[in-house]
């Protein structure tokens, strides 16, 4: 039997709450499905050809989840709507805000997003669609920090991973209470 649109929007709900805790990525991975194939992606909506971005399998979704860990903090993540479809595709698309820190530099931005979830008929995501509809800049997946100790040498020179050239999505764990409107 195929979902609700009030099942979908529970199952949105529960993964969005996670993220706003910074929950651990296996936290995160428990949303997704593990017995169909996953497709992540996260880019600005400008981008002239997105599903470049465009990832698939459970390693890839783990990555995405892992490299937001290691890089970034989440903070004041508000959904400002959500919007169900049942037939056929059991998709929810949610329009929202996220406060990202750099780790390293404690610089502060804000992502503007339109999420694009797509489910299985056991309420796991087998799809995650993030499109910036800020500018191009603020994309997590596109952010460029400053080195503390060299400000005007870009991080992205010295990272071992290009993690820039190849888009990844990911997730941040802090522990700290975080705002969330559903």
């Amino acid at each position: 039997m195929s979902p609700t649109q009030k099942q979908l929007l529970f199952a949105a709900d529960a993964l969005f709450l996670d993220l706003a805790a910074n929950a651990s990525t296996k936290i995160l991975l428990s949303h997704f499905s593990s017995t169909n194939e996953l497709v992540i992606q996260h880019a600005p909506i400008s981008c002239p050809l997105p599903q470049d971005s465009r990832l698939t399998g459970l390693n890839a979704v783990r990555s995405y989840f892992d490299l937001i860990s290691v890089h970034w903090e989440r903070k004041d993540l508000c959904l400002d709507s959500q919007n169900a479809i049942t037939h056929p595709t059991k998709t929810v698309t949610v329009h929202g805000s996220v406060g990202w820190t750099w780790r390293l530099s404690r610089r502060e931005w804000t992502e503007k997003f339109t999420c694009t979830l797509e489910y299985d008929d056991n309420l796991k995501v087998v799809g995650m669609v993030v499109e910036t509809t800020s500018p191009p800049a603020t994309c997590v997946m596109r952010a460029v920090d400053m080195d503390s100790k060299a400000p005007l040498a870009p991080l992205r020179a010295r990272l071992p991973l290009d993690m820039f050239s190849s888009p990844v999505s990911v997730s941040v764990s802090t522990g700290a209470p975080t705002k969330v409107n559903l």
